[in-house]
């Protein structure tokens, strides 16, 4: 039945906070966030938390990832839910970023893999997805205000290659665009990105909706390509839309085929979902057949970072030491939107206990603050010395509290928190036999625990990391997970330094965000200026080892690759070797990374077995972005296979038939650019968003950025923390909820802050709020 105009004017402003049209979306990625509208952050229906992309992505196991989005569609379907959104696929241009727990990788090609094997798995299982943020979000500080200035090669080399080849091979449902603005222009007004190149460029056929509260003027996002803005506006941007059709600004046309894609999405996904059997709960065998996965999945994604034959433990060892509060209380998820609540959980000191063994057990910090506690830490040297006289062996549990990262705020140091430091600096006085567990969403200064005689990476491993910790520290299974992001020595050794969040010169251009690094980031940084790094990109280690033979390099007319080799397991364990094949480019000075990950095979071996693998490269491994495309750059490449980055086993070099690369930039330029070489390559209008004057603010503005010239900015940042804090009396104001709301009042668009405030501001408030930011250059005029 064909709509009326004010019906399709409310359909693109969605239906409370959960709701397009028919059909219920949730919060992902790593599990289902379904809750009611109204509720809070945390206040969801209980669901399985599985293991947060920064963890999986290191199983490097797309089969793996498929399995647990088949699982956690089945648990939409039980809780009514038609589209979970995510999977998160923004580079990690930082390890600083608040929200890289969410992410996969530092590496596109690495990111689209696993991202395309969550969505088609998922899809498959008739729920849809949400491929998610498009694009250009690499950093929590000013998100939703901040201008991501990227240079063309970087922004489709680097941020848009995984969203390419997820829109193309696995189709997904609908795509979430971001927060930020991107070169200039809000993402969600942006026709440049979801109409030029994501629909006519890529041929993306379905819906594209707002991250929550990211749409301002509606008409403008609906005619740039976007089709329904998220959460309800209480119908704010309703009127928005109307007045655009009716005065000729909107053309109806274009309303219209907004219409369509939300139709399709509601025909294709609300089908999957009887009303009649929507649940307040996963059905109890469901949520017992998820957990053990989530167990197995922790299990591949743990890396392995040291091991001087401390691990695995004896099978004759009867007790353990273990010290540190994340021992007793696991951080097993990252704070904010993506929070699953779960019940399944046991401290990593329970998971020793259930395997027989006798823990001795001291606290040692607390998690709740960065301060030290000089009697926790005297009790636990008092333990740590009397373990080392009855050779016991001792476990320290440290990493990143909750305080330390979770979304709507970045990372203000990358240090490991100082009563930690301090602390191990202390037990290692005493005992040099620790072996260290990292918890943490993303890496930090691991120079103290990397003097430990293990160290193993968990990251936010889900419901289950306790026992699949007990499980690679007691030898049940050989850890097989690789690192998916450099992890480097200091944080000014990382590209984006200076120029991200509030470092360096950034801290006065908050809202200007210069990618200085262009193309170069992470282990293509590294790895082309000689950088050296703590543990590089694709490492990790086993309990037993791997040989590489018999690389083949077999050619087509088309200049496609077909490579074959062999991996053996020549030590006396099981285990799962990821066979990295990376292209290292020609040796001709050109602005271009030294060495590129191309494709990548995990195989499982028994002791003794011998595996031929089998991998196709086609010309893509061989092109750079040039004049609007892909275009192959001719020159002598050089294929090689290895264990990790900094680990090649194998090289065949070849000839590339192709075109010159140009760039009026060469590999001897420093980075981060100048500004005369970031000029040179960035072809956009450079803005000047962090120096907004009295006279040009609009409600896309943040009432940070309005506090100092208007006195009811000030006023309302003093409410809105005053009723941050009432809704959340119980917690402290570190906590991850807690600052998140704070930070998004404060930084988030005031527009958004009106939508969301449950009728406490009104559109005329914040109007008087921008009114009196702008009066003031009228009065000095």
């Amino acid at each position: 039945m064909r709509k009326s105009l004010e019906e399709m004017c409310r359909l693109v402003t969605g239906y409370g906070a959960w709701h397009i049209g028919d059909i219920q979306v949730s919060d992902g990625p790593h599990g289902v966030r379904a809750q009611e509208d109204g509720a809070k952050n945390n206040d969801s229906y209980e669901a399985t938390c599985f293991p947060t992309a920064s963890s999986v992505a290191c199983s490097w196991n797309p089969n793996l990832i498929g399995q647990m989005a088949e699982s956690i569609a089945q648990e939409a379907k039980e809780l009514g839910v038609s589209v979970v959104l995510g999977p998160g696929i923004n580079i990690k241009r930082s390890p600083l970023c608040g929200r890289n727990f969410e992410y996969y990788s530092e590496d596109p090609f690495l990111t689209g893999e696993l991202a395309t094997a969550y969505i088609s798995a998922m899809q498959e299982q008739g729920v849809g997805t949400s491929l998610k943020h498009f694009a250009g979000n690499n950093q929590e500080t000013h998100r939703m205000t901040s201008n991501s200035m990227i240079d063309d090669r970087a922004l489709h080399e680097i941020y848009l290659s995984a969203f390419e080849k997820a829109v193309k091979k696995a189709k997904p449902a609908t795509v979430m665009a971001s927060y930020n603005y991107i070169n200039g222009l809000p993402a969600c007004e942006n026709s440049h990105l979801l109409t030029e190149i994501l629909r006519e460029k890529w041929g993306y056929e379905g819906l594209v909706m707002s991250d929550w509260g990211a749409c301002v003027d509606l008409p403008a996002c609906v005619a740039a390509g976007m089709d329904v803005e998220m959460p309800d506006s209480c119908g704010n941007h309703y009127a928005q839309i109307l007045e655009a059709i009716q005065s000729g600004k909107l053309p109806q046309e274009t309303l219209e085929t907004a219409i369509k894609r939300i139709e399709r999405v509601n025909t294709d996904y609300a089908g999957n979902i009887m009303p009649e059997k929507r649940r307040k709960e996963v059905l109890a065998e469901t949520r017992e057949r998820h957990h053990d996965l989530a167990k197995r999945i922790e299990e591949e994604s743990a890396v392995l970072l040291k091991n001087e034959e401390f691990l695995p433990l004896s099978k004759e060892i009867k007790e353990i030491l273990i010290i540190g509060d994340m021992a007793s209380t696991p951080r097993i998820q990252g704070g904010g939107s993506s929070h699953i609540h779960t019940e399944r959980v046991i401290s990593f000191v329970e998971a020793f206990e259930k395997r027989d063994i006798k823990i001795c057990y001291a606290k040692g910090y607390k998690n709740s603050t960065f301060h030290r506690s000089h009697r926790l830490e005297k009790e636990a040297c008092k333990k740590v010395e009397d373990a080392k006289k009855r050779q016991i062996p001792v476990l320290f549990f440290g990493g990143l509290t909750e305080m330390a990262e979770g979304e709507g705020y970045d990372r203000e140091s990358y240090e490991l928190p100082l009563n930690q430091s301090i602390l191990l600096e202390q037990l290692l006085k005493v005992n040099e036999d620790i072996g260290f567990v990292s918890i943490s969403g993303a890496p930090y200064n691991m120079e103290l625990p990397s003097k430990c005689k293990a160290l193993l990476q968990m990251y936010l491993g889900g419901e289950a990391v306790a026992e699949a910790c007990a499980g690679i520290v007691l030898g049940d299974t050989s850890p097989s997970g690789k690192l998916a992001e450099s992890i480097p020595y200091r944080e000014t050794d990382v590209p984006s330094y200076g120029y991200f969040g509030r470092q360096g010169e950034q801290k006065n251009h908050l809202d200007d965000v210069e990618y200085r690094e262009s193309i170069f980031v992470g282990y293509r940084y590294y790895d082309t200026f000689r950088i050296p790094v703590r543990y590089c990109f694709g490492y990790g280690l086993s309990y037993t080892n791997f040989a590489y033979t018999d690389l083949k390099v077999h050619r087509d007319v088309k200049q496609n690759c077909r490579i074959t080799f062999a991996v053996e397991n020549t030590g006396d364990t099981a285990g799962c070797e990821i066979a990295q094949v990376y292209v290292k480019n020609p040796e001709t000075g050109d602005f271009r990374a030294r060495r590129e990950l191309r494709s990548f095979r995990k195989i499982h071996l028994q002791p003794g077995e011998k595996k031929e693998v089998e991998i196709m490269l086609d010309t893509g491994a061989f092109s750079v972005y040039q004049d609007s495309e892909f275009r192959v750059i001719g020159g002598e490449y050089e294929i090689q296979v290895g264990a990790s980055l900094q680990d090649i086993r194998l090289s065949e070099s070849i000839c590339v038939e192709g075109v010159k690369l140009q760039c009026p930039l060469t590999i001897h330029t420093s980075i981060p650019l100048s500004e005369e070489d970031f000029d040179a390559v960035y072809t956009y209008q450079r803005t000047c968003f962090s120096h907004t004057k009295p006279g040009e603010f609009t409600t896309k503005n943040s009432l940070r950025q309005m506090q100092p010239y208007s006195a009811p900015a000030r006023k309302w940042s003093r409410i809105g923390m005053l009723a941050a804090r009432v809704l959340y009396f119980s917690k402290p104001f570190n906590d991850p909820e807690v600052r998140m709301m704070s930070e998004g009042i404060l930084e988030g668009n005031i527009d958004s802050v009106c939508n969301q405030s449950g009728g406490m501001i009104k559109q005329s408030t914040i109007q008087r709020i921008v009114d009196s930011a702008n009066r003031r250059a009228k009065n000095e005029g």
